[in-house]
């Protein structure tokens, strides 16, 4: 696959070293010009180390397991002058400043190890030309595949969901999971011989009717919600005048600003919709959960817009509302906010963040994710953050019924608005018990419950919700061979979660 070239010639995809080293994707020989991987060690077989337990006068085996993996490379670099070389080190330790990235070889393409830097041997002084090393320490020792296997779960002879694994490496591996629930769910149980992994609760579902929770919107189309022109309950400086239409980006149905209206001060467009009524023809809801993915990433520092989520009572008076906004012109920096009403108006949270395109795993809501979710029980209210709800007791919102949510996208004079200001989709639950853990069903119909083995999370629609998890669970590995693990889940679901699990395979 590749060709071998001699040291101080720059490497090409056609001219590579079998052992040039692959940094979360980006190659260190193709990025230097005079840079060369020689030699790389480390990759063989790990000690293996034990610990002893004596009982009377014998030692007896307690323990037996892997060690970790240090990789050593060597590499030749040079340059023409002096400054060309320092230059080429500045690089090269930019390069090599990374930590838990995926390290790849070009004679082993399709898999990987999972390591951080650490020493690095100092080249001799006064040369152009010279041969050097550094390490990467991998506290996990195996390389794992590139590419994931995927098992679908399937009844078995006795009527439960199970998935065979196949799992072709030499090691014991994280499984995910997937699981998309088809009708509401209080619970999934995962079970393997070894292992229990149960998320959510069996007895909320035999506590509470269903019918005291339900779902009174679920959609990621908002042509039929009406435009509003009404004052902004948040702020009536905020200008409502534009308009908001649904358009596609990347294959997916976005709600945007497409006409600002006014082109002074703040500026934009909003729709509302009025909650329609539950099974009891009632509309409006004291208690209730909603769900709403937002995009918001900015292409270019002097941007600037404001999105709000408002949910406001039958006299459209602010309950309170979810706002994101970038007004500064000087810095890429922006706000999450959480306004609640009632007698006064409480910025309950200001949360700073950086919503550029180019500052992955810094902004929550880039294109991949935007998940956001807001509860009001009684007089509690909160809102997501970044892996955290946030609440406040507002004594005076305690009987406010929400009867209507508003959508808002504006920008500032006419100066450029944030690239991506849009949102995409919206879930709106109904709860009439007045306490949280009382809610019967915790997964409703089209929601997605993920499972990442590896780092032993659960997520649901995209949110981080450790309290589903139940105390005591272990998270089950696939062991070399076939393996089965079986999913148990509430009795009145109703067609049944379609389920996967994933591997990737991993060896020593």
């Amino acid at each position: 696959m590749y060709k071998f070239t001699d040291p101080g010639e720059p490497a090409s995809e056609e001219y590579l070293p079998s052992e040039a080293v692959l940094i979360d994707g980006t190659c260190i020989d193709q990025e230097i010009d005079g840079y060369q991987t020689l030699t790389v060690s480390g990759r063989e077989q790990v000690n293996m180390d034990y610990s002893e337990r004596k009982i009377g006068n014998n030692l007896y085996l307690e323990d037996y397991y892997q060690t970790s993996r240090i990789i050593e490379v060597q590499y030749h670099l040079q340059a023409d002058t002096p400054e060309e070389l320092i230059q080429k080190f500045d690089k090269l330790n930019g390069l090599l400043n990374f930590k838990e990235a995926k390290i790849q070889f070009a004679d082993d393409p399709g898999c990987y190890y999972i390591g951080s830097k650490t020493e690095a041997e100092a080249p001799p002084v006064g040369v152009l030309s010279c041969v050097s090393t550094y390490q990467i320490y991998c506290p996990d020792p195996h390389k794992y595949s590139v590419a994931e296997k995927e098992f679908i779960a399937k009844l078995n002879a006795s009527g439960v969901l199970e998935a065979t694994i196949y799992n072709d490496g030499t090691a014991a591996v994280p499984i995910d999971y997937t699981i998309h629930n088809n009708h509401d769910n209080g619970y999934v149980g995962i079970v393997t011989p070894d292992t229990v992994l149960q998320i959510g609760r069996i007895a909320e579902v035999d506590e509470v009717p269903y019918q005291q929770s339900e779902n009174l919107i679920n959609t990621d189309n908002f042509s039929d919600w009406e435009r509003d022109t009404s004052a902004h309950p948040e702020n009536p400086v905020k200008k409502t005048n534009g308009q908001l239409k649904m358009n596609t980006y990347s294959g997916k149905k976005i709600l945007q600003l497409a006409d600002r209206g006014a082109k002074q001060g703040v500026n934009g467009g909003m729709v509302s919709m009025i909650i329609p009524p539950d099974s009891e023809g009632i509309i409006g809801a004291k208690n209730f959960y909603c769900y709403f993915n937002l995009w918001f990433e900015t292409g270019a520092v002097k941007q600037v817009s404001t999105m709000s989520v408002n949910f406001l009572d039958k006299n459209d008076e602010l309950i309170f509302c979810y706002m994101v906004e970038k007004n500064q012109l000087s810095s890429n920096k922006a706000h999450v906010m959480l306004r609640a009403g009632g007698s006064q108006k409480h910025k309950y949270f200001d949360e700073p963040f950086e919503p550029s395109m180019a500052a992955y795993g810094k902004n929550m809501f880039d294109w991949q994710r935007g998940n956001v979710d807001v509860i009001k029980m009684g007089s509690t209210v909160g809102g997501y953050f970044y892996g955290v709800r946030k609440t406040i007791d507002v004594p005076d919102l305690a009987d406010k019924v929400c009867t209507k949510i508003q959508l808002y996208i504006g920008g500032y004079d006419e100066l450029p608005m944030v690239t991506g200001s849009a949102f995409r989709s919206l879930i709106f639950q109904k709860h009439n018990v007045e306490k949280w853990e009382d809610i019967p069903n915790r997964f409703p119909a089209g929601s997605t419950i993920e499972v990442d083995g590896r780092a032993g999370k659960v997520y649901t629609d995209g949110l981080l919700r450790p309290d589903d998890e139940v105390r005591g669970s272990d998270y089950p590995l696939a062991p070399p061979g076939e393996s089965k693990v079986q999913f148990y889940y509430s009795n009145f679901s109703d067609p049944a979660p379609d389920i996967t699990a994933k591997i990737r395979e991993g060896w020593l």
